[in-house]
């Protein structure tokens, strides 16, 4: 017998069967993500990893002393991305079994109403870091990463400048004091080199 569910919007009413009730929650999903393609992406990303672990070990670690070394970022990346992708290889494989075929139920969220997924925006921030890593050593951290936080900020939406500019400062001087004075990093300051030896901030 079926019940009537009255909805929240506009009073109209709807049948819920008992079938419906009792299916299981990845009956309910949209079951069209296939699990051999998100497997060999889990198998790129776990071989990109490997890569990059073997490639930075051609790297010359430098006679300035360094805790994290030239070799530091490469090894970390490559370490997260070996995990990573074994992590989902296995819960794909572990899971392989539990549904018929090839298909499974699609992963994640659908978009928010009123705020639909962009191409464009990801492609606005990967041109903003490429533009942020050119810029890097000409004009020096101080001046390029706030642009390139309100930039980034800036395309994914956000139009509230105050929090862009207060964002873009904390997270820059943040950022600088834990890698610089703290960790030993030398990082690229450009034109405000000479300013920041007189004020003793680096050597």
């Amino acid at each position: 017998m079926a019940e009537d569910v009255e909805t929240g919007m506009g009073g109209t009413n709807e049948t819920t069967t008992p079938e419906e009730k009792e299916k299981a929650p990845w009956e309910k999903l949209s079951i069209t993500m296939d699990k051999r393609a998100d497997l060999a992406i889990s198998l790129v990303v776990v071989l990109v990893g490997a890569f990059l672990l073997i490639a930075s070990r051609d790297i010359r670690l430098g006679s300035v002393t360094d805790p994290i070394t030239s070799r530091g970022i490469p090894e970390i990346l490559g370490l997260f991305l070996v995990t990573g992708g074994m992590v989902r290889v296995i819960i794909r494989l572990l899971s392989w079994s539990q549904l018929p075929g090839h298909l499974v139920p699609e992963e994640g969220q659908e978009d928010e109403q009123g705020y639909p997924a962009s191409w464009a925006r990801a492609i606005g921030v990967i041109f903003a870091s490429m533009l942020w890593a050119w810029l890097l050593k000409p004009l020096g951290f101080f001046i390029v990463t706030p642009l390139f936080l309100v930039a980034t900020v800036w395309i994914m939406g956000d139009r509230s400048r105050v929090k862009i500019i207060l964002y873009a400062l904390i997270y820059t001087v943040t950022a600088w004091v834990i890698f610089g004075p703290l960790l030993g990093v030398r990082i690229p300051l450009g034109p405000l080199t000479a300013l920041a030896r007189s004020w003793g901030l680096i050597l």
